[in-house]
Formats: C-alpha cells, sequence, structure tokens
C-alpha cells in the first residue's frame, strides 16, 4: 500500500489575516467584490503573492456558485452580512507518495477556532482547481462555523509550465523559471526529446493534472490523508502552548468534503483511512469510478431497469464526445436551457451526425432523424434524458474534447512530448494560431485558470486540414473519433480513417491507468453522505452515485453507515444558475452540501440518525415577468426521515430510485 506519510517540502508559508481588510473567507473582497469584477494588480506583471491569492478566490467563486442574492447567496450558503473571518493560513507544497512531484496543501485557522472543542475540516478542490477550489464550497461551511479547514489540490491544481519561456508557477502562483525551486508546483523533466518537442510545438503550454506522468487520480485519497496529516502539524505549531495536548485525530473531530472531483477525493480518502483519520463525511456530485464492479447489480428507475451502469469516466466522454455534437439537435432538446447556444453552430453539427451517418454509427436519413437517433445512443448507455438537457451548455463550453484529451493523457502517463492525436496546449491568437502568452497573461493565469485546458487564452491545438496548427476549442468529428470507445468504432460499417496510428497503445495504457482508479466501495462504519443531482451532465449518477452505493450496499450488506441523497433538480455547475434558463429550471447544490453537512455534524455530536437514503424533491423558481423569484426552503425541499414513495432502496442486487 502507498504510504500516506506527509514529507512536508521547502518552509511553509505563514499569513495572518485581521478579519476586515483580508479574512479567510473572501480575501477581504466581501459579498459586493466578489460579485464584482476580477480584483486588479497594481502591476499587471508583478502581482504580490497576496493578490494572487485575492484574484484566485474571486476566480474560485465566479466559477463554483451562484453569486445572485436571488439565488442564494449570503442567505442560504456562503458569506452573510459582509462578516470577514479573520485568522492564519499556512500554504506549504507536500512531497507525491511516488517522490516525482509535490502537492499543494493550505490550512486555514480561523479566530474563533475552540482548541478545546477542537474541529478540523478536509477538503479537496474540485475538477483540476487549484488550492483555494474548495473555498466557496465545502470550506466555507467550516470557516462559519470556527473549524480549522485543510485544503489539498490533490495534485492537480494549476501547474502550468510554459515551454517558450521554462518556467512555472510556485505554490503562491508567482513565477518561477528555477525548475528545482521546492515549491515549485510543477517542472517537467528537461530532457532532450521535451526540447525537441517545443522547437516542433513553439508556444505549447504544459498543464499538471494532464502531463505531470503521475495519474494524479489513483493517489487523490492518500493526498487528502496526507493534508489532514499536515493540518495538524501546522495547528500544533500554530497554537503550541496554548494547548493542553497536541491535537491529533484522537482528540479533534475531523469532517471530510468536496464536491465534484473534490468528492470523489474524499470518498478515496476514507477508502485508504485504515487508521480512522476521519470521523465521516459529505461527497457531493461526487467522481466516484466503480466500473468493473457493477456485474450483477442492476438499477431501477421509474419502474424501468436501466441498460448500463457503471461506466468509467473515460468511455462516457468518449460516447458524448462522439455523439452530442448531434444529439442536441434531437427534438427533444429544442427547448432545453441554452438551446440557442447551439443554434448558430447547426449547420457543423448537422455535418458532425452526417459524418457518423457515413460510417454507419447512426442510420441513414434526415439531419432530424440522426440526431434523435445520436440521443437514443446516449439513453442506452445510461445517459439520463434530465442531463442530456444540457447537453447545449456541454458543447458550448467544449467539454468533452477538454476532459478526453486530459484525461486521456493523465490516465496513459504519455509523456509530454507524445501528444495523442496531435493535440497539444497554447494560448492562441485571433486566427486560432498559437501564440507565446504576455506577461500580463502569464501572471494571472495561476489565479484565473481552473486547471485544465481550454482556460482563458489557452486552447486546444491540432493540425488542421491543410497541416497548420490551429485552436480546435470546438471539436471536431476527427478528434472525436480518436478518443471513442473502441466498441463503438467497432460497429462502424466501413474502416474509420484517419485514425492515430497509435491508438490501440494509448487505449491500452488508458485501460492500465482507468485500472489504478477504480473505486472499492468499501468506506469503514462512520456516517458518510453522498449527495448528487439528478440532472448532472458532466459526472451522470448512473455511473457514478448510484452506482459506487450500489457496490458498497452489495459488498458491504449495509454495514457502512451510508446515505444517497439525490436532489431531483439539481445539475453539476452552480456558477450558472446565475443564467435566466438556467435559475428557472434548477436549484443549487451547494444550498444542500451545506445542509448535508449540517446533517452529519448533529449525527456525530448529538447521535441524531441520518433519514435514509432518498430522492429530495426540490421545485425549480420557474421565470417570471421579472426572472426568476428569490430561492427559499420551499424550492429547496426536504430530507426526509420517513421518505415514503421517495425512498431509495437495494435489494437482492436492485437499486430501486423513485422517478
Amino acid at each position: 500500500m502507498t504510504t500516506i506519510a506527509a514529507r512536508i517540502v521547502g518552509e511553509a508559508l505563514r499569513s495572518a489575516f485581521d478579519g476586515t481588510s483580508d479574512d479567510l473567507l473572501t480575501a477581504g473582497l466581501g459579498v459586493a467584490g466578489l460579485r464584482g469584477p476580477p480584483p486588479p494588480f497594481a502591476n499587471p506583471q508583478r502581482p504580490t503573492p497576496r493578490e494572487l491569492r485575492r484574484r484566485a478566490v474571486h476566480a474560485a467563486y465566479s466559477g463554483l456558485v451562484d453569486l445572485t442574492d436571488a439565488g442564494g447567496f449570503g442567505r442560504l450558503y456562503g458569506p452573510a452580512n459582509d462578516h470577514g473571518i479573520g485568522g492564519v493560513e499556512y500554504l506549504a507544497a507536500l512531497r507525491t507518495p511516488d517522490g516525482r512531484g509535490v502537492t499543494s496543501v493550505l490550512l486555514q485557522i480561523p479566530a474563533a477556532f475552540d482548541a478545546a472543542d477542537p474541529c478540523l475540516l478536509a477538503v479537496a478542490s474540485s475538477g483540476s482547481r487549484g488550492i483555494y477550489g474548495a473555498l466557496p464550497t465545502a470550506a466555507e461551511w467550516g470557516l462559519r462555523r470556527g473549524f480549522a479547514v485543510v485544503h489539498t489540490d490533490k495534485g492537480t491544481g494549476v501547474g502550468v509550465w510554459d515551454l517558450d519561456r521554462g518556467r512555472g508557477y510556485r505554490i503562491d502562483g508567482t513565477l518561477s523559471d528555477d525548475p528545482a525551486d521546492p515549491l515549485l508546483g510543477f517542472a517537467p523533466a528537461l530532457d532532450a526529446e521535451l526540447a525537441d518537442y517545443a522547437r516542433r510545438e513553439p508556444h505549447t503550454l504544459l498543464f499538471k493534472h494532464a502531463q505531470s506522468g503521475l495519474n494524479p487520480e489513483a493517489d487523490w485519497g492518500v493526498y487528502l490523508l496526507q493534508a489532514i496529516q499536515a493540518g495538524f502539524e501546522f495547528l500544533n505549531r500554530e497554537l503550541g502552548d496554548r494547548l493542553r495536548r497536541p491535537l491529533s485525530a484522537a482528540n479533534t473531530l475531523v469532517l471530510a468534503a468536496g464536491v465534484s472531483n473534490g468528492g470523489g477525493t474524499v470518498l478515496r480518502a476514507l477508502e485508504r483511512d485504515r487508521e480512522g483519520w476521519i470521523s465521516g463525511a459529505v461527497a457531493c456530485e461526487p467522481n466516484a469510478m466503480v466500473s468493473g464492479r457493477t456485474d450483477g447489480l442492476e438499477i431501477h428507475y421509474g419502474g424501468r431497469r436501466l441498460s448500463a451502469a457503471g461506466i468509467a469516466l473515460y468511455d462516457y466522454t468518449g460516447l458524448h464526445g462522439l455523439y452530442q455534437p448531434c444529439a442536441v439537435l434531437a427534438d427533444a432538446e429544442a427547448a432545453a436551457p441554452l438551446a440557442a447556444a447551439t443554434a448558430a453552430a447547426r449547420t457543423r453539427l448537422e455535418a458532425h451526425g452526417a459524418g457518423l451517418q457515413a460510417l454507419g454509427l447512426l442510420p441513414a436519413g434526415p439531419a432530424a432523424a440522426a440526431a434523435n437517433a445520436a440521443r437514443e445512443q446516449l439513453l442506452a448507455a445510461g445517459m439520463l434524458p434530465q442531463a442530456l438537457r444540457l447537453g447545449h451548455f456541454n458543447l458550448a463550453a467544449n467539454l468533452w474534447s477538454s476532459l478526453s484529451v486530459s484525461y486521456g493523457w493523465a490516465y496513459s502517463r504519455r509523456a509530454p512530448s507524445a501528444p495523442y492525436a496531435g493535440v497539444s496546449f497554447a494560448a492562441t491568437d485571433g486566427d486560432g494560431r498559437p501564440r507565446s502568452l504576455t506577461e500580463a497573461e502569464a501572471a494571472v493565469l495561476w489565479a484565473d485558470s481552473n486547471g485544465i485546458a481550454p482556460t482563458g487564452p489557452v486552447a486546444l491545438c491540432a493540425r488542421d486540414g491543410r497541416g497548420e496548427r490551429r485552436a480546435n476549442n470546438e471539436g471536431s468529428l476527427a478528434l472525436a473519433l480518436a478518443y471513442a470507445p473502441e466498441r463503438v468504432l467497432a460497429r462502424s460499417a466501413q474502416p474509420v480513417e484517419g485514425l492515430p496510428a497509435d491508438r490501440a497503445a494509448l487505449l491500452a495504457a488508458v485501460h492500465r491507468g482507468q485500472q489504478e482508479v477504480v473505486m472499492s466501495g468499501q468506506l469503514g462504519n462512520r456516517p458518510v453522505i453522498i449527495l448528487h443531482g439528478r440532472a448532472d451532465s458532466l459526472i451522470p449518477v448512473n455511473h457514478a452515485s448510484r452506482a459506487y452505493y450500489a457496490v458498497n450496499q452489495r459488498d458491504r450488506g449495509g454495514r457502512d453507515e451510508l446515505r444517497y441523497y439525490e436532489l431531483e433538480h439539481g445539475h453539476h455547475f452552480d456558477a450558472f444558475l446565475a443564467l435566466p434558463d438556467m435559475a428557472a429550471a434548477y436549484v443549487p447544490m451547494q444550498a444542500w452540501l451545506c445542509r448535508a453537512l449540517d446533517a452529519l455534524l448533529e449525527r456525530l455530536r448529538q447521535g441524531t440518525a441520518l433519514p435514509p437514503s432518498q430522492v429530495i424533491r426540490s421545485r425549480p423558481r420557474g421565470a417570471g415577468a421579472g426572472g426568476a423569484p428569490p430561492l427559499d426552503d420551499a424550492h429547496l425541499g426536504q430530507l426526509k426521515v420517513d421518505p415514503g414513495a421517495d425512498r431509495i432502496r437495494f435489494a437482492d442486487g436492485v437499486l430501486t430510485v423513485p422517478d
């Protein structure tokens, strides 16, 4: 088993915040500042670490939660009344278990922390975000209650290396051209192959999650456990003589929580936690992969048996990339939220469908028939119709190309100098040609980026039909085919031309990498809540939370105290609930993350039983004359002690989820 010992690299960076001019929760911006434009730098090309921190906090809030008052921010979740939280932060680098890299760890100690009744919340950033990537979600709940909060960026983070300039980012966001800098978040092996690649593909940027060669997802749980250990070291260092005895998991209530990849990290940490570091946890919309463990299990939803469950992320990403550009034109999606976003791309999307028809991957006929058939392919693969309604958003965000390229690179551990399907990452000009980052863009990238391309000025780049390297942010049929599952392409009526020559080698390497991240579903006998939105268009419930819960219930027979709550009108991207179409149709996961943590805390402190697994019946706000009305408790629904017909049940290998 991989060691979980936390080894601090270099010196930890300590910062104090008065709670007025600057604070732990909002970086001194307050609610109004978080809702405003990104905070500027005094010198745009040389920001200070404190300026970068403030900008990163603003970017995290903007990217993760609905900041509007009508959406509940400042009322149902988030900072209230502009009350700043003073305290201390420790920022440090931890050595990865294999010794080849570092992760970032951050401990926040609010002034209200009670050493006589100590509580620690361990959180992990969502997506591939940096160290503040869980602050607006799980961490804000803990800080507002006086918990110390320890964060991990789980080995992803905004680790970007600029091949043109030979420099990257330290853990505080400042730039460094010293590959030996102990606080450098990511530097590739600077060998002859990489130097040759940099000459052939100028202006290329490398991203840590995709190109570190470490498959970080395999150790996400370890990174969170290491962060907890480091958190206790910094707590004891800071509080020193004020403590009657050193703080540890034996005398401190330790909770863990995370969203998306952060939620998956929490479950992975629980599975690895043999020493009882964590007392209880909440995993919200987790990237939980149990591929290969669902044989013999069934999911019944709304009286129907679903035909697929537990498909791996790389595979369902490839399916979406192949079929969703056509499926969004299906009759059922014409009135979906953000449908207007794809109206201008109809010609290109119809051509995508025609290409699939030519291969026999969709039936011949008019474009409308192809679109309906593409949608049926996704439904047959276990995607829910509620999630497919957000396909327009997924395409606008270039979601599937981004994930296929980056996760394929990470799982396969391909060298940075060996891009698959010719894809690389670079800033681009107005014509889509790669260019160097400007100094101002480089200065702000660590703070603004979500850690995965495309982001900001950085695009996915590939050779076009004329051999020119151009931005490929909208994806292409050729790229979708390159990353499509082999079992799908095997149905083609004729050989698929133009596939990368090393496709078979890549898929074999991806499979090996995916085997490293398959989860066991073994959580230990402690209270754990999994929360997921039924309309999640990024992490499908059937392939993540439903499948994970079913595996746990089958293999543990109820010995784990695990509850699964499915929010009827929840989806994945709360930040976009500020858009009228989204506000009218969905409710925020963030409000329920806070409620789930409240229930967990009550369970651990008062012994109150967690309600049974159930569907939470939410009620969207709808669209009024002046937009959606303010969100309130009635829209969010209730977690019921006796859910009756809304109860989620497991028996005899069948998970039954009410419609």
